[in-house]
């Protein structure tokens, strides 16, 4: 009986950098807002140069793990991320975008939490800044109309203090 109090104390004892491990961890959330769309439509697509940007994304991220991509129903979030879901294969949601935009907002809030793993979401102007505050980030401003570089990295630590990372990818829209 002794020895099997032992073993289990060892191998107990063994798991716990990994169980510490696990409480440690942090989530990366990276926003950006839809690529360049064509805006001569209802639900625009992506122009070329929006093309392009979704491309640049790929690249960009390449090294990075991701297992959930989000988006909206409309065609030029789903159409930015496309490139990387199609070639990461990851799960992808479309949460609808109501005229309730806190509602909007909490939905993806709480898929954010629920995921394993790092996410990556294709909003729009106004709500990149919303759900980024909804994740425990910093109040920004609404993206202007003409700005689709703008990469938002968040890391949301188990324990400790949110950090976010405001970079670029691809060409510049010109908003500087």
């Amino acid at each position: 009986m002794h020895i099997i109090k032992l073993l289990i104390a060892v191998l107990l004892l063994q798991s716990a950098p990994l169980v510490a491990a696990e409480l440690h961890e942090s989530k990366t959330v990276i926003l950006v807002r839809h690529a360049e769309k064509d805006s001569q439509r209802p639900d625009p697509g992506l122009t070329a140069i929006g093309q392009q940007r979704a491309i640049a994304l790929m690249s960009t991220l390449e090294r990075t793990p991701l297992s959930l991509a989000i988006t909206t129903q409309f065609r030029r979030t789903q159409e930015t991320l496309a490139p990387l879901i199609s070639a990461r294969s990851l799960n992808h949601v479309s949460v609808t975008a109501s005229k309730n935009i806190d509602e909007h907002i909490q939905e993806i809030s709480q898929l954010v939490s629920g995921a394993k793993g790092n996410v990556i979401i294709a909003g729009h102007s106004n709500t990149v800044p919303l759900i980024i505050a909804a994740l425990g980030g910093p109040t920004l401003a609404n993206l202007s109309e003409d700005e689709y570089d703008k990469l938002f990295i968040l890391t949301l630590p188990n324990e400790g203090t949110l950090s976010i990372v405001i970079t670029q990818y691809g060409l510049s829209s010109g908003n500087e």
